[in-house]
């Protein structure tokens, strides 16, 4: 979570819904991060009760591109993609990080969110909070300049997706996702009025 005392406002920090790219900006613009960033919102609220007083808003990403932008976030990050590969071999697939298909990943899903469970968590899991106001992901830079007020300065995309490891989407991924995701999916039709 990064917040500012000033205006009484915090954004919690779902993972891949643009978090570099909002802490960056955000801390540019004299915003404070708390320790452990993308702890879940009642966890911060519990450490720390003054944010009661903050308006706490949150970005909402389409489920299957985040999905995809975890996936390709945990193949291409040093560390972590000896983790994954090291996950893959153990369940039976001789690949690289590179190599692994999307499929495949649905496959050893739940080895995988064992393992990394915070990028796999759903986004609820920080949104659906009566403190917090969701924001639309699709209207990123729009909504980050309406809380700030900063409609000048640039907003430099941070940890962008690239295209090593990117595999196709399938039907069973869509489907996958659609399951695994139920949640989401829902949060987004009753909250921001989107279906994906």
């Amino acid at each position: 979570m990064i917040f500012h005392k000033p205006s009484k406002q915090a954004m919690v920090h779902p993972p891949k819904t643009g978090t570099i790219t909002m802490h960056n900006f955000l801390r540019a613009a004299g915003w404070k991060a708390l320790p452990n960033t993308h702890a879940k919102t009642e966890r911060f609220i519990k450490d720390y009760p003054n944010l009661n007083d903050y308006t706490i808003y949150g970005f909402f990403r389409d489920p299957l591109k985040r999905f995809e932008s975890a996936v390709l976030y945990v193949k291409r990050t040093p560390n972590v993609s000896k983790n994954f590969e090291k996950i893959v071999l153990q369940n039976g697939f001789d690949k690289t990080a590179e190599m692994t298909s999307y499929d495949t990943v649905v496959d050893i899903f739940l080895s995988l969110k064992d393992a990394m469970p915070v990028f796999f968590r759903p986004q609820t899991v920080w949104l659906d909070h009566p403190k917090v106001t969701t924001l639309d992901f699709d209207n990123f830079e729009s909504e980050l300049r309406r809380i700030t007020g900063d409609y000048k300065n640039e907003i430099p995309v941070l940890n962008k997706s690239t295209d090593f490891g990117r595999s196709v989407i399938t039907d069973k991924v869509r489907e996958f996702v659609r399951q695994e995701y139920a949640a989401d999916y829902q949060f987004a039709k009753d909250v921001l009025g989107k279906e994906y």
